[in-house]
């Protein structure tokens, strides 16, 4: 959770000397709500993985009347250059998602023992939000954008090798680069996030970057130093882009996107948040959301 406390230190409360809006859920998701540049936003913490990614997003859209904007922020292996550590690393290409197969080890047929899927887009108009709020950060140079790999797992699926299982990953990171000439990041739930977003019938628009932790192809680290410092950028890009995120929607109630005549760009009506939990969410109708791993 260190990372949400970090960038909610950006946040202001609804009134002045007011405290920002927190909650811990019973699953450990923490939610901070506050005013970043005037606008309503939420920091969700995701913790690891695309069944958490799952229970966020689902959740939030849940209690949240209106369209939602979703900007992830975590952390990735950088898998070529230019990506190298303390880059933001922008899925502005989509993701792809790689899943381990057990079929391939109960027939023993041939068959390949992970599956990758298509790409699935961001949404455009925020991707490109969070490119231009990212450069305002760290410059031009420290900025990548690219296609991201989602694994099913940290271990075998993102190719980390160990004696005590069979998990047939030798070659996978390898493959995949060569098959995606833009793939330039490897983690756990972007994949999801924008899956999610695809399929939510136009109320959820979603982008995702991550920063630079580990260089797969050379075994190098990101120093905590460099770390907190891309955490507190990269946290006021993210939040500079929700606020910047036109929301000119209404949900009806059959779940799918209505045009708001009366909103023209949604800038007033795009000030709204939600915690994973209904009784506890502050009383706005729209959310830019935040969700970091922890």
């Amino acid at each position: 959770m260190d990372r949400a406390l970090t960038i909610a230190d950006q946040l202001d409360g609804p009134e002045p000397g007011a405290p920002v809006f927190q909650h811990l859920s019973g699953r450990g998701f923490l939610t901070i709500t506050g005013l970043y540049a005037g606008t309503p936003v939420s920091i969700i913490t995701t913790l690891m993985g695309m069944p958490n990614m799952d229970f966020v997003v689902r959740e939030a859209r849940a209690v949240v009347d209106g369209q939602m904007a979703v900007v992830r922020l975590g952390t990735c292996g950088a898998l070529r250059p230019p990506a190298v550590l303390g880059s933001l690393i922008i899925a502005s290409k989509g993701a792809i998602c790689i899943r381990r197969d057990p079929d391939a080890w109960t027939y023993r047929d041939g068959r390949p023992h992970y599956t990758v899927s298509a790409p699935v887009p961001a949404d455009t108009q925020l991707a490109q939000l969070v490119v231009e709020a990212a450069t305002e950060q760290v410059g031009v140079q420290a900025v990548v954008q690219g296609l991201n790999a989602t694994a099913d797992s940290f271990y075998s699926s993102q190719g980390r090798l160990g004696c005590h299982f069979e998990d047939g990953n030798e070659a996978i990171n390898e493959q995949l680069l060569q098959l995606h000439a833009q793939l330039v990041s490897l983690e756990m739930e972007t994949f999801h996030l924008l899956d999610l977003a695809r399929c939510s019938r136009g109320s959820i628009k979603a982008a995702a970057f991550c920063i630079g932790a580990a260089e797969r192809y050379s075994n190098r680290f990101i120093t905590k130093e460099l770390a907190t410092e891309r955490e507190r950028q990269g946290g006021a890009a993210a939040l500079t882009a929700l606020t910047r995120c036109p929301l000119a929607a209404e949900i009806g109630a059959d779940g799918r996107l209505r045009l708001n005549s009366n909103n023209g760009n949604g800038r007033n009506a795009s000030s709204g948040s939600s915690s994973s939990t209904g009784s506890c969410s502050p009383p706005w109708s729209q959310a830019p959301l935040l969700p970091v791993d922890y």
